[in-house]
């Protein structure tokens, strides 16, 4: 139990510190001898851990993910309208998802050979989303704020057409990032499609 509980704070420590190093200088600029020298680890030390970055990379986006979902779900605990729990969730969604993009910064042909370990983070964390929404929008029906007849359809309907918004902002690029204006661009048009999606629930 101590052993696995030294091991579990040393990944915890490893995460944490490329975390940072990724959110400072992107995923491509940070190499393995780099994150074992500020841990003052040996080299060997740190691939005990990790296999390679990659897999640290996949750790320290779960973790991002998993801090994201517990800040959503305690604000929208606290928050006692429907329309407010989706309009904050998406504010905040975006905040991640530009938080994301910085911490990798990835040249498009590296991002095509990783697309496996986003494609495993992205479907776990799709699922979390969908419970957050699903709860939100069964609380709408519930309060009769939103008329919906099948809430896990529209709950998936609405997360697609949000991915579909992001992913139209960073398509023909040579780099997944996004300059501040590009960001409050998406922002204003997510705030705009989110509130016709409100509406377009709500009794008349």
């Amino acid at each position: 139990m101590e052993e696995n509980n030294k091991t579990i704070n040393k990944v915890d420590q490893i995460t944490g510190v490329a975390q940072k190093l990724f959110g400072m200088y992107g995923l491509e600029k940070v190499s393995m001898i780099e994150i074992a020298s500020e841990l003052h680890l040996s080299k060997a030390s740190l691939y005990y851990y990790f296999p390679d970055k990659e897999s640290i990379y996949k750790a320290v986006l779960e973790k991002e993910q998993a801090e994201f979902i517990n800040r959503i779900s305690d604000k929208i605990r606290r928050i006692n309208n429907p329309e407010k729990m989706l309009s904050d969730y998406v504010t905040m969604r975006l905040e991640y998802f530009s938080r994301l993009l910085n911490l990798s910064r990835l040249r498009m042909e590296v991002y095509s050979d990783m697309k496996p370990v986003f494609r495993e983070v992205t479907r776990l964390f799709k699922e979390k989303e969908m419970s957050v929404v699903i709860d939100i929008f069964r609380l709408g029906t519930e309060r009769k704020i939103f008329r919906i007849d099948d809430i896990e359809m529209t709950a998936s309907l609405f997360l697609e057409l949000l991915k579909g918004l992001r992913v139209s902002i960073i398509t023909d690029r040579r780099t997944l990032i996004i300059d501040k204006m590009e960001y409050n661009s998406l922002v204003e048009r997510t705030k705009a499609f989110t509130k016709i999606f409100i509406n377009g629930l709500k009794y008349k």
